[in-house]
This record gives C-alpha cells, sequence and structure tokens, in this order.
C-alpha cells in the first residue's frame, strides 16, 4: 500500500510539473524572470500536495527568512522530500545538484529553466562554478545546497564537502543554514513508501559574508555542519545525556 501511494506521490508531481510546470515556467520567461519559475512549486505542494498527502510542515524560525533574495539555502539532506519541503515553507528556489539529473527527458529542461547548476564528477568541467553560482545570485535566485553530498540511511548526518563553503570564501554570499527533520521518514531513501505526519525544520539565522569573512574555510564548514546538527533529535539527546552526566558527576564530587 504504502508502494503504491509513493507511486501516486511522484506521479501527481511529475503530472503537475507536465500540465501547470512547464506553461508557467514558459510563462515566467516570456515576462523575462526566469526567477520566478518554482513559484508554481511553492503553490502546489503548499496547497494541493501536502494537503492530499496529509503531510504537515512544522517551521521553526520562519522569522529568519531573508526578504529579499540572492541567498544560498544549506541544509542536511534525507530524502527527496526536503526540497519540496523548502519550495512548500521558505522560499522559491533552485538548487545545486549532480550533472546527471539533466539528462532526464523534460526533468533536464527544466532544471534549466529554474537555474539550477549542475555538478560534474570531472573537476574541470566545474570551472567557473563560482561565477556561475555568483550570477545566479545576483540575478535574485535562490540557491539549495545538501553539502553531505548524498541522503543519509539513518537521519544521522555525514561531514560536510568543501565546495559550497569554498564558493562562500570566493564569491561573499549569504548563506541560510537548515535543518531537516523528519524527511526521512515520510519519504524515505531506502525503500519506496510515503507515510503521512509531520515535517520539522529549523531556519537558523542567516550567516552573512562578513560573519564568517576572517574564518578559515574548514571553520565555516564545521560551524555550519554543527549549527544544522543541533537542531537534529539525536544530537539534542546525546547533549542532554552529557549534561545529565555533567551534573551527576559534580554531585558526586560534591558528596
Amino acid at each position: 500500500m504504502r508502494a503504491i501511494l509513493a507511486f501516486f506521490y511522484y506521479f501527481v508531481v511529475f503530472t503537475i510539473m507536465l500540465v501547470a510546470g512547464i506553461p508557467y515556467t514558459l510563462y515566467c520567461g516570456i515576462r523575462g524572470h526566469w526567477e520566478d519559475c518554482t513559484k508554481i512549486c511553492t503553490f502546489s505542494f503548499r496547497n494541493i500536495i501536502f494537503k492530499l498527502f496529509r503531510i504537515k510542515v512544522s517551521v521553526k524560525g520562519a522569522e529568519n527568512i531573508p526578504k529579499e533574495r540572492g541567498y544560498v539555502i544549506v541544509a542536511n539532506h534525507q530524502s527527496f522530500l526536503d526540497i519540496n519541503v523548502i519550495w512548500h515553507s521558505i522560499a522559491t528556489a533552485a538548487f545545486m545538484a549532480k550533472a546527471s539529473l539533466w539528462k532526464a527527458p523534460i526533468f533536464g529542461w527544466v532544471l534549466n529553466r529554474t537555474g539550477s547548476i549542475p555538478i560534474y564528477k570531472n573537476p574541470r568541467m566545474n570551472a567557473g562554478l563560482g561565477k556561475h553560482l555568483k550570477k545566479r545570485l545576483d540575478s535574485h535566485y535562490n540557491i539549495t545546497v545538501f553539502p553531505e553530498g548524498h541522503r543519509s540511511d539513518d537521519g544521522h548526518m555525514f561531514k560536510f564537502q568543501n565546495g559550497i563553503f569554498r564558493l562562500a570564501k570566493e564569491q561573499h554570499f549569504p548563506i541560510l543554514p537548515v535543518t531537516f527533520i523528519n524527511t526521512g521518514k515520510i519519504l524515505p531513501k531506502v525503500k519506496w513508501a510515503i507515510y503521512s505526519g509531520t515535517v520539522e525544520m529549523v531556519i537558523h539565522p542567516l550567516i552573512r559574508y562578513e560573519d564568517y569573512a576572517e574564518k578559515p574555510m574548514a571553520d565555516l564548514r564545521d560551524e555550519t555542519h554543527d549549527l544544522i546538527e543541533s537542531a537534529m533529535p539525536y544530537k539534542q539527546a546525546e547533549l542532554a545525556a552529557g549534561s545529565t552526566d555533567n551534573v551527576a558527576a559534580t554531585e558526586n564530587k560534591e558528596a
């Protein structure tokens, strides 16, 4: 049953992309505002798809969402649902992803039109990536990046890769850290299924260039990772356990 629901979920998303997404994308192009393409995604997931599949989104830190466009969303990655939740609750956004996705019929064309940026396995083919990204941001796109590189199987975060943080040091753009909780449970990576439920999302304060200008790239990478991970339930449980152990140790010492 869950497999059938998952198939239906992807079918509904694909159908809306064909029936409404492509015409709306062409409309945005005619108006000269390609950066508005994903507004149709925001409308669809907020008003149709998530309601149909009984998926709710609980947002903490909505006040941290910048009013102006042109920032990079950096988040942990559990599920294909992650980008859908961004469209639903944060902003219109393109994303950086593996170049192989651009080979898919229709989908590749949509990726180009939304302003998404392909990442190639061959480093030479990524020459000029920083300038390309900055041009997108200056053109009022928001770009989403998942620095873990791939989805987590169990929700525990992997270490972040260097790429986006090296580009940040070069191009001086703002970073919006975001934590996803439960997306992997609702639309899992490890099996073909979808479940109703609530996705939790924590939007952390924007990291501006002046906040990290003097920091080494590795520090920016690790601090951003730790900030995003700090909102994960398993990390909070570890911190709570450590705090309890420290209190117990202090009490024993005093006794």
